[in-house]
C-alpha cells in the first residue's frame, strides 16, 4: 500500500496563503477602516512586530516535535494522555465551529452578491458534503490543490488591484498623522487574528512535512508578503470608496469588483470572481475538517490517524468519525447566525475573540506547561 502522502513547506505555505483570503476578505478592509479610517493601509504592517514574535513561538513549539508529529501529537506529549485528550477535544470543537462559520459566511457572500433572497441551506449542505469528501482523502490532496489554484487566484487578485488603482483617490487615504497611531494599533488586531489563526492551523498538517522544513525565515517572508497583500487591498478599497462608505459595505472587495471596468469594455465580472472565491473557502473548511477528525481519532486511540490509502468510504481505523464531523459542521452552519445582525456578531466578535484565546492563551499555555514538566522536549 502506498503511504507516501507527505508534502513540503512550499506547498504548505501555498495552502496558508489561500487560507488567509477567506478571513481577510471578511475582516478587511471593513474593520481596518472602522478603526483607522484613512490610515487603514497601515493596519497590517502595524501587526508585524507582534506577528514575528508569534512566528518565532510557533517555530519553537514545532521544533520540539519529531518527524511524523504535529500540533495534535504535541498536545498529548505536553499534557499527558488524559489532559492531552481533553485539550484535543476542545480544539476539535473549535475547528468544527470555525468550519461551520466559514460555511455560513461563504453562503452569505454568495447570497449578498449573486443570489439575493436565496436560502443559505443549500449552499452550506453542498459545500459541506464536498469538503467532507475531501477530508476523507489525504492531507496531501488538499495541499497540492492549493498549489495548483494559488497562481490563478492571486493572478486574478493582482489584476483587480491593478485596475482598481486607477479609481483610488488620495483624499481618501491622506492625511495620515501621529494621531492615527492608536487607531492603527487597534485595527491591527484584525491582522493578528487572521495571521495567528492560519499559523497555528497549518501546524496540524505538520505530521506530513519533514521537520527540517520548519523555518522561521520562510514563515517570516510569507508573513511579509501577505502583509503587503492586505495593505494593497486596503489601499484599493478605502482609496476608491472612502473609509465611511467602506465600513457600511458588507463585502467591499466584491463591491469594488462590481464597479471596475477592464480595458474600457469588460465589466460586471463580480459573479465570476465571487464564484471563484469558493475555492479558498473550500480549502479552508476541508483543512479544518481534516484537522478536527485527526484530533478526534487520536482521542479515540488511533495511533496513525493520517490517511493510509484507505478506500474513500472505508470505516476502518475509526474513519467513521470523518462523516460525523462533516454532519456536525453542516448542521451547525445551518443553525448559527440566521440573521445579518447575528452573523456580524459572529464575524466581528465571537470568532475573532475565540481565535485569539486559542492562539494566545490556550496553545502557548500548553507549550509552557510542557516545558515546565519537560514533557515536550525533543
Amino acid at each position: 500500500m502506498n503511504t507516501n502522502y507527505n508534502f513540503n513547506r512550499n506547498q504548505l505555505l501555498s495552502l496558508a496563503s489561500l487560507m488567509v483570503l477567506s478571513p481577510a476578505m471578511r475582516l478587511f478592509p471593513n474593520s481596518a477602516a472602522e478603526y483607522a479610517s484613512q490610515a487603514a493601509a497601515f493596519s497590517a504592517p502595524a501587526a508585524i512586530p507582534f506577528m514575528l514574535l508569534y512566528v518565532y513561538f510557533i517555530c519553537r513549539f514545532m521544533d520540539t516535535r519529531n518527524d511524523g508529529e504535529g500540533m495534535a501529537e504535541l498536545f498529548l506529549r505536553c499534557l499527558g494522555e488524559k489532559a492531552g485528550k481533553a485539550a484535543l477535544i476542545i480544539i476539535s470543537l473549535w475547528l468544527l465551529l470555525y468550519a461551520s462559520f466559514v460555511l455560513r459566511a461563504s453562503s452569505d457572500r454568495l447570497i449578498t452578491t449573486i443570489y439575493p433572497h436565496s436560502s443559505p441551506k443549500l449552499f452550506i449542505i453542498v459545500m459541506g458534503i464536498i469538503c467532507t469528501v475531501s477530508a476523507l482523502g489525504s492531507a496531501r490532496t488538499i495541499v497540492r490543490a492549493s498549489k495548483i489554484i494559488l497562481p490563478f487566484i492571486f493572478g486574478l487578485i493582482g489584476m483587480i488591484l491593478f485596475f482598481s488603482m486607477f479609481s483610488v483617490s488620495k483624499e481618501n487615504l491622506l492625511p495620515v498623522t501621529v494621531l492615527d497611531t492608536l487607531p492603527v494599533m487597534e485595527s491591527s488586531l484584525s491582522a493578528m487574528n487572521v495571521f495567528t489563526a492560519v499559523l497555528y492551523l497549518i501546524c496540524f498538517f505538520a505530521p506530513f512535512v519533514h521537520k527540517s522544513d520548519n523555518s522561521f525565515r520562510s514563515y517570516s517572508i510569507w508573513l511579509a508578503v501577505m502583509t503587503v497583500f492586505i495593505s494593497l487591498l486596503c489601499i484599493s478599497v478605502v482609496g476608491s470608496f472612502g473609509a465611511e462608505l467602506t465600513v457600511k459595505l458588507a463585502w467591499p472587495f466584491f463591491s469594488l469588483v462590481r464597479n471596475l471596468v477592464f480595458f474600457h469594455s469588460l465589466e460586471r465580472i463580480e459573479a465570476l470572481v465571487v464564484s471563484i472565491w469558493i475555492f479558498p473557502d473550500f480549502l479552508l473548511v476541508s483543512m479544518l475538517l481534516y484537522s478536527a477528525q485527526y484530533c478526534l481519532r487520536l482521542v479515540c486511540g488511533e495511533k496513525t490517524p493520517g490517511y493510509q490509502g484507505e478506500k474513500m468510504f472505508s470505516t476502518n481505523n475509526k474513519r467513521w468519525i470523518i462523516p460525523l464531523c462533516g454532519l456536525f459542521t453542516v448542521i451547525c452552519g445551518i443553525t448559527i447566525a440566521k440573521d445579518p445582525v447575528t452573523l456580524e456578531f459572529w464575524s466581528k466578535k465571537l470568532i475573532p475573540v475565540t481565535n485569539l484565546i486559542i492562539a494566545l492563551i490556550f496553545i502557548p499555555g500548553i507549550y509552557a506547561y510542557g516545558k515546565l514538566k519537560r514533557s515536550c522536549e525533543k
